[in-house]
């Protein structure tokens, strides 16, 4: 298996997808007269009509049913949700006068994707299908030639009724399942006369990125996209963070500390999880391209992350600023663009150091999580004003942005045409209405009159500016350095004090020693006195008795006289006294000798060891200087030190851990990303007219008034990202919203909710980018796949990929886990498999118990951490529990059980009579259900109902679940319990109370539900 067949599979998969019938399409009655031939049709300057031509209003349901037939499928179970909604055949789209333009026509991939089904043919037939549509397309409508100098594109003839016959009848022989008619749509608009046709709505929002991507080697593709699609992730270089306190330690180093912060409050710091997944972020990816997994459980805190992520991506592009100053931010000449209305564009082409590195793109499949975000970032009730009251940034022309006050044009959200335009509104024409003044104003503003041109005071305004960001720098640097000295020198400082603890004892030992041989000393010494007097006193004796040699000394000696023998044996008497003496002398001073090298060796020891002890003490009043210094000029609270007490402590006190923090720090570092803002604003106000124009360049391509060629683009896109940090988009915009398929055009790519998302939809933004933080949690909500899982089995199969790159089996999330090094095992639900996440966040800020215990237990092998106190004076209507229903009728409606919403009715009456004012959220996990319910109380605002696909990234302090299940339909139940996902996201969108509606003997049963059954008591 090869990454293209992995790339081929996900093609194929997408063949399939039903487009949506577009939402204001209008029914074109055969022989009314078409629009294209009124002459009351209204007209406007630099505009021309279009008309979207759409064929057949198909419902998904027949397509699925026609598919599950083809492949055999037996009745899908009456538990799982039916398709629903309409799709089309096909559509063309037509000028102002009728005339069907050269790339305006497709025909959806779905339809000959069951055409090779039906004829067994193998899918990669597809795409030749597709080619020959466009073809017979042109043939259809005798398109013309292009004419002699190649200037104008072919068109077709005008399209009449007699026209659209021929379509339909072409039509109806691709389609034979579909039994009904083929009836024509329409949309008409007024579209800028620059603006090029787009079908790109007709089929997956992701095949033209993957039709792309398969035509590439696979070297060709992004570094991002090969480690994503890597078919061997190095298992042995792993890192555990949960495991082993020496990794996380090693990740939470502040010398990995971004000098950015968010402007959030700053009493409340990142926990050791968020410090050690930011540091990891920006240790493994800065200056480099690469993919980082970030595990992130509900209510851990990936939101947070994601905005100090954003801050500090700016306070880097402000470095590059800082050294380039205000006057080098473009380089010399520009391009023109010239234009078929209207007046030519010139562009400005950004210094090399500013492109491609720093845009950051959001990007979900969550509509909400990206409104979130993008609606989060401007809010100034989100920030801490009290430390930071000078924060803005262009929030004059930010307030039309969002429904309340706003701070900083921080974020876009450009995901859809809607949105694009609502941006452009808001944010860069001004608004009399509301006294707005709009960022093309303001530029504008700056040098429309040469006698008052300002530019000069923003430049010296950069200057002074620069001054103040390298100050701050150099501060935050000077503690960083402190920090990490601090912080690397732990391990150093356990060594020392078992040196220490050693070279104590040691001593100890020389020392007892020493004495002893010091009193042997004395010992010997006085045995040598002794011995020498001794031995003195006989060798004088011996001396004296020799000197007294009888006369005639040689005589006597001759013969032996008696005088003589006396002498001799005198002098043999004190030869024998004096030699054992000498011995024992002797002895003595080999002893004595013995002794001193002893002593002297063991003294050697001594200073050594006293030297050793010595430097530990330096070591350790320099070591305890560093710690004095953290705790008294940055003010970090002792406990938030990472010293000898981290190791000591448990996994559940250092996950409550703020690394590094204090409110000094925070405040720093929030100032250093404000005036990195600052210095952005000066920079781009030094350089208006410039900016002005690429940005009025910008908003007529992304208006689709204007295509581009792919460099001005990317230079226009990065001038866009150098005003506004980030863009937000769903992935199914991706491809629209970047036509240009080069890789690394994106500095940065931030994909949350990861686990929602299939893995197909991402490979083109993540082609396109140099760095990826993917962040979700694959046990929550998980990717819809609409497609019969026989004929995704199919596709799999015809191209040799195994199961781990199924869209059933796998999300985004999990593919990006598997190649991150940091991170963790996790065993679910107490199966024997273990998966491995990215890198884990564990503290958990949201739910109270028993929902955070059960949570925990069913899907994060109890890896997470409370850190909310409870307020035991909440009442509501009782503690958190499980409301047994035994139902005697028969269901209504399959999964429903009227009694059960007979007491969540009771139960919500009985809840509003206590005062209680707030969200209530009622979740099921059939479909059915939810939307019964939604009818039962759709005139009451604050109760909302329905899957958990309705509630991911969303929480209250209320939530019911409504289980109902036919008693009789045990399938139904196990569907719902097959996996953790489900019963994990509806525990955790709970804050202070979760109410069980249903049957406790049938679903206590049940995998996970057990758990809870326990859990509620």
């Amino acid at each position: 298996m090869k990454q293209k067949d992995i790339l081929e599979f996900w093609r194929d998969v997408e063949v399939f997808d039903l487009p949506d019938l577009h939402s204001e399409a209008k029914l074109l009655r055969e022989g009314d007269e078409l629009p294209w031939f009124r002459s009351d049709r209204l007209e406007k300057k630099n505009y021309k009509w279009r008309y979207t031509l759409i064929f057949g209003k198909i419902d998904k349901k027949v397509v699925v049913d026609h598919l599950n037939d083809l492949l055999k499928v037996e009745d899908a179970n009456d538990w799982e949700e039916p398709v629903k909604g309409f799709s089309c055949l096909s559509a063309l789209i037509l000028d102002e006068d009728g005339n069907p333009e050269y790339d305006s026509y497709l025909t959806a991939s779905y339809i000959f994707g069951l055409r090779a089904l039906e004829k067994k043919l193998n899918l990669s037939t597809v795409s030749v299908a597709l080619e020959k549509a466009q073809e017979d397309f042109l043939e259809r409508y005798n398109f013309r030639s292009v004419d002699a100098e190649g200037e104008e594109m072919p068109k077709g003839d005008i399209v009449t009724w007699q026209y659209l016959a021929k379509e339909i009848a072409y039509l109806k022989k691709l389609s034979l399942w579909w039994k009904e008619d083929i009836k024509v749509f329409i949309v008409e608009e007024h579209v800028p006369k620059d603006s090029e046709p787009n079908t790109s709505f007709l089929n997956s929002f992701y095949l033209e990125d993957l039709n792309h991507l398969n035509t590439l080697k696979e070297k060709e593709l992004g570094i991002a996209l090969q480690s994503y699609l890597s078919l061997s992730p190095s298992v042995e270089k792993r890192k555990d963070i949960i495991q082993s306190k020496a990794m996380l330690f090693q990740s939470i180093n502040p010398g990995q500390i971004p000098a950015g912060r968010w402007l959030s409050d700053v009493k409340y710091g990142l926990y050791s999880a968020q410090v050690g997944a930011v540091n990891t972020i920006f240790s493994n990816l800065s200056g480099q391209e690469g993919l980082q997994g970030v595990n992130g459980p509900p209510g851990t805190g990936k939101t947070t992350l994601l905005l100090d992520v954003v801050a500090n991506i700016v306070v880097e592009r402000a470095k590059i600023l800082s050294s380039l100053g205000c006057d080098d931010i473009f380089e010399k000449g520009y391009f023109k663009i010239e234009k078929e209305s209207g007046y030519d564009r010139y562009t400005y082409t950004l210094n090399k150091g500013l492109r491609n590195d720093f845009g950051i793109v959001v990007a979900s499949n969550n509509n909400a999580a990206v409104e979130n975000i993008s609606k989060e970032l401007p809010m100034r009730r989100k920030i801490d004003n009290a430390s930071f009251p000078e924060a803005g940034y262009f929030s004059r022309c930010s307030q039309g942005l969002i429904k309340e006050e706003s701070w900083g044009v921080l974020a876009a959200a450009l995901g859809n045409a809607k949105n694009r335009n609502a941006f452009r509104k808001a944010f860069w024409l001004s608004q009399d209405e509301v006294e707005q003044i709009g960022f093309n104003d303001l530029l504008y503003s700056i040098y429309r009159d040469p006698e008052n041109d300002t530019t000069d005071i923003y430049r010296e305004s950069f200057r002074n500016r620069n001054k103040i960001f390298k100050d701050l720098l150099k501060e935050f640097d000077e503690f960083r350095q402190v920090a990490s000295t601090f912080h690397n020198q732990l391990s150093q400082y356990i060594k020392n004090r078992q040196k220490e603890e050693e070279a104590t004892k040691e001593l100890n030992s020389i020392e007892k020693k020493l004495s002893k041989l010091y009193i042997a000393k004395k010992d010997i010494q006085e045995r040598e006195n002794f011995t020498t007097q001794d031995a003195n006193r006989l060798q004088s004796l011996l001396t004296l008795h020799l000197q007294r040699k009888p006369p005639f000394f040689f005589f006597q000696k001759l013969f032996s006289t008696s005088r003589y023998k006396k002498w001799n044996a005198d002098s043999e008497e004190l030869l024998n006294k004096l030699k054992p003496v000498s011995e024992r002398l002797e002895n003595i001073r080999k002893e004595q000798i013995s002794n001193r090298d002893e002593i002297k060796g063991l003294t050697t020891k001594q200073e050594k060891y006293k030297e050793e002890l010595a430097n530990i003490t330096l070591f350790f009043v320099a070591y305890k200087k560093l710690r004095d210094v953290l705790i008294q000029k940055y003010e970090i609270e002792e406990k938030n030190l990472c010293d000898i007490d981290f190791l000591r402590k448990d996994l559940h006190d250092i996950q409550l851990l703020n690394p590094y923090h204090s409110s000094k720090i925070a405040k720093l570092r929030g100032n250093i990303f404000n005036t990195a803002l600052q210095l952005h604003r000066d920079a781009i106000l030094a350089n208006a007219k410039s900016i002005r124009n690429n940005l009025t360049a910008f908003f007529e391509m992304t208006g689709g008034w204007a295509r581009l060629n792919p460099d001005i683009a990317q230079n226009l896109w990065d001038t866009l990202f150098l005003c506004v940090p980030v863009v937000s988009t769903t992935l199914a915009s991706v491809s629209r919203l970047f036509p240009n398929t080069e890789k690394k055009q994106i500095g940065w790519l931030l994909i949350d909710e990861a686990g929602q998302a299939t893995p197909q939809s991402v490979a083109g933004i993540i082609h396109r980018s140099k760095r990826c933080v993917i962040v979700g949690d694959p046990l929550q909500v998980e990717p819809v796949v609409t497609m019969p899982e026989k004929l995704v089995t199919k596709l799999r199969n015809e191209h040799d990929v195994t199961v781990d790159w199924s869209p059933y089996k796998v999300s985004v999330q999990q593919l990006a886990d598997r190649v991150s090094e940091s991170g963790t095992y996790m065993r679910v639900g107490g199966a024997d498999e273990k998966i491995w996440t990215g890198f884990p966040l564990r503290t958990h800020r949201r739910c109270d118990n028993p929902m955070f215990t059960i949570a925990n237990q069913i899907a994060y092998s109890n890896q997470m951490v409370k850190a909310v106190n409870e307020n035991s004076t909440d009442k509501f209507i009782g503690v958190s529990t499980w409301f047994h229903v035994e139902n005697s009728s028969v269901p209504y409606n399959k999964h429903i059980i009227l009694e059960e919403i007979d007491v969540l009715k009771a139960k919500i009456v009985e809840l509003l009579q206590t005062g209680y004012k707030d969200e209530i959220y009622v979740i099921s996990p059939f479909k059915s259900i939810a939307n019964f319910c939604e009818q039962e109380f759709r005139s009451q605002k604050k109760i909302s109902c329905g899957t958990i696909h309705k509630f991911q990234g969303k929480e209250a302090d209320i939530v019911f679940l409504v289980l109902g299940s036919d008693p009789k339909s045990q399938g139904a139940r196990n569907w719902a319990s097959q996996k953790p996902n489900m019963l994990n996201v509806a525990l955790t969108r709970a804050k202070k109370r979760f109410y069980v509606i249903g049957n406790r003997k049938l679903w206590a049963s049940c995998d996970y539900f057990r758990e809870m059954a326990s859990g509620l008591g």
